[in-house]
């Protein structure tokens, strides 16, 4: 059914962004430690302080950069799994409705019938209830 086929992907997404963060969290530690290595690595290098500094700006700026798009990425993806969910969401509440309308005129439909065949079975019983007492009085 299209719930289970809804919880299915939901568990998928939720193992999927799982996934990408354990990611995110390699390219972010990894963009963190290339950043630290290379500051030690210009700190302890034999430049003047105004290039050491120069270089340390344009690292820190790549790293900042990097990080942002890396967010910028995890809020459009966000925003399209979102997106997708509430469009499917929509849909099967739509269907839900629909399925439910069609059950209340099915039940409607019985509901008559019964009645019917009560009323039909009511006068089945009457009528022998008149045969019976009319042999019992011949």
């Amino acid at each position: 059914m299209k719930l289970n086929r809804i919880i299915e992907e939901k568990r998928k997404q939720v193992e999927k962004n799982r996934k990408r963060e354990a990611a995110k969290n390699v390219v972010v530690g990894t963009a963190i430690g290339t950043a630290l290595g290379a500051a030690a690595g210009l700190l302890f290098a034999p430049k003047s302080g105004k290039e050491t500094r120069g270089d340390i700006t344009n690292i820190s700026k790549d790293v900042a950069e990097n990080i942002k798009v890396h967010v910028n990425d995890q809020i459009e993806n966000t925003k399209e799994w979102s997106e997708k969910v509430m469009t499917e969401v929509k849909e099967n509440w739509d269907e839900l409705k629909e399925k439910k309308d069609e059950i209340d005129e099915s039940a409607e439909i019985i509901k008559e019938e019964i009645n019917e065949g009560i009323a039909n079975v009511g006068e089945i019983l009457k009528e022998s209830n008149e045969d019976i007492l009319d042999e019992l009085n011949d």
